[in-house]
């Protein structure tokens, strides 16, 4: 099958559930999907808070070394980039929906299991499919939002959507104030045989298997609720010629949004199609022919994407590992108020973003690019020999701004690829970034050892920031965060709106 095969074309019917969907508006519908995408990221950010907790624990009850210690942490992010390459394959064959079920179910069984490791071999395989469960989710919520969503809404939503991230450490942190907050119940209990959920039913023993148990609890509570209430991509569900499913979630999204859906228009426009017959996309899918578009049309923009990605990921998860250590005020309190503390970090960030992306008209390539030249800038007041007085300020700041440039990386990335191929192109890119989580520590260790401050590690961020923000406005088209989606509304030979991002690389 050759890469046009997979070519969506401008039909009726893709053109009628995107009009459908804008008059329709932002409602209570879109809040659904909203909080069953956001456990994802919440369930993932509990996850890895724990999990450093965790690996404390069980330093002192297995005598890991460092070797072993620092893979438990990287083995996740490697699992992640694996989830995320297979996730575009499962998302636009069979469906945004099928994805995060899979995600859900993943992050909850395995996670759940972590308490049954008997040592460390097994504890790095059950982590590794954790970390797979969290890729193979992440570029399914980033593909079902903006697919469910009227276009002024698209960005903030995927904030609010992100949101849920340091929402869940905030979670994670609470668990450990609960369960042992200064860290130190490591092998109490431990010996005694084990069943699944004794963790729960007795929390006061063993500490690292019940915040292993504890962890997995939000999974399991999503995974049930978005069995019953999660709808499939109404844009999805036209494509692949599921016309009748696809007036249902609409009609739902007419019900709770107080609009009124124009059934006949609908109808007509998927009459209108029928003829086409195309086919299932579980059939009709093929990943080679999938790469090959993304290479023949959309190459720059994917390749230059995975470089943001590598920043985001180096800036956001790097900082998670790096500022417990560089405030050294924290170091007197209890462990599980230091996470707390750092946890809430990550907050204003999110509110920042999500006040810029409700700015009409202004182009997420601007966006991107202001707040990773913001963040590079403040980094440089944490750099050695900035006062104290200056460096702590610095610090929050340079947080604050890389979690903007995650979410306006994320919100670009998730419009910048037509319906058919998009989960896949999400999940390169994504795949691609986790370079920049698995090499985050590693770098910033090496710059501690090497050269006794953290600066080796601040100027790799400050250079990976610094290059996506003068490169972005250089490198990506312009068209506005707002815009409707021109795979459904304009042909694909027009110039500039989306059409423009198709660059071959040929």
């Amino acid at each position: 099958m050759g890469a046009d095969a997979l070519e969506i074309p401008k039909t009726p019917a893709t053109k009628a559930v995107a009009h459908a969907v804008e008059e329709l508006g932002f409602g209570l519908y879109q809040l659904l999907p909203l909080f069953l995408t956001g456990g994802i990221f919440l369930a993932e950010g509990a996850e890895m808070l724990i999990m450093g907790s965790i690996t404390s624990l069980l330093h002192r009850h297995w005598g890991l070394d460092p070797v072993v210690r620092g893979g438990m942490v990287s083995i996740v992010f490697i699992g992640f980039s694996a989830g995320n390459f297979v996730s575009g394959q499962i998302g636009d064959r069979f469906g945004r929906r099928a994805s995060i079920l899979l995600s859900y179910f993943m992050i909850a069984f395995f996670g759940f299991a972590t308490a049954c490791s008997g040592g460390p071999a097994l504890m790095l395989c059950l982590r590794f499919f954790v970390g797979a469960g969290c890729g193979i989710g992440f570029p399914a919520a980033y593909s079902l939002m903006p697919e469910v969503a009227p276009s002024h809404w698209r960005s903030s939503l995927s904030t609010l959507m992100i949101g849920f991230m340091p929402l869940g450490e905030l979670i994670g942190a609470l668990v450990v104030l609960f369960v042992d907050p200064e860290l130190d119940n490591s092998a109490r209990g431990c010996s005694s045989s084990y069943y699944p959920s004794m963790a729960l039913q007795e929390p006061e023993i063993c500490a690292w298997r019940t915040l292993c148990e504890m962890s997995a609890i939000p999974a399991f509570f999503f995974l049930i609720l978005a069995c019953r209430f999660l709808d499939e991509s109404p844009q999805f569900l036209a494509s692949s010629g599921r016309y009748d499913e696809c007036e249902q979630v609409l009609r739902r999204m007419a019900a709770l949004n107080g609009g009124r859906l124009d059934v006949e228009r609908l109808r007509s426009a998927f009459g209108a199609t029928q003829g086409e017959s195309p086919e299932s996309p579980s059939r009709s899918y093929s990943f080679l022919s999938a790469v090959h578009l993304l290479w023949e049309h959309y190459c720059s923009i994917a390749a230059f994407m995975c470089l943001a990605h590598v920043a985001k990921d180096f800036s956001v998860f790097g900082l998670s590992y790096m500022l417990p250590q560089y405030f050294a005020f924290l170091k007197g309190l209890v462990a599980g108020v230091e996470l707390l503390v750092v946890a809430t970090l990550a907050l204003p960030g999110v509110a920042l973003t999500y006040l810029c992306s409700r700015v009409q008209g202004v182009s997420l390539v601007y966006l991107l690019s202001g707040s990773g030249a913001l963040g590079s800038l403040f980094a440089l007041g944490m750099l050695q020999g900035v006062p104290v007085s200056l460096a702590a300020p610095a610090a929050y700041l340079v947080k604050i701004f890389a979690m903007s440039f995650f979410v306006f990386t994320v919100a670009y990335t998730a419009a910048a690829f037509p319906t058919h191929v998009r989960q896949t192109a999400v999940g390169f890119c994504t795949a691609a970034g986790r370079m920049g989580s698995i090499s985050a520590p590693l770098v910033f260790e090496l710059s501690k050892s090497l050269t006794g401050s953290f600066d080796f590690f601040i100027g790799s961020l400050i250079f990976l920031l610094t290059l996506v923000a003068i490169c972005a406005p250089l490198a990506l088209p312009k068209w506005g965060a707002f815009d409707l989606e021109a795979e459904t509304l304009k042909p694909r030979d027009e110039p500039k709106e989306y059409g423009s991002v198709q660059k071959s690389c040929a």
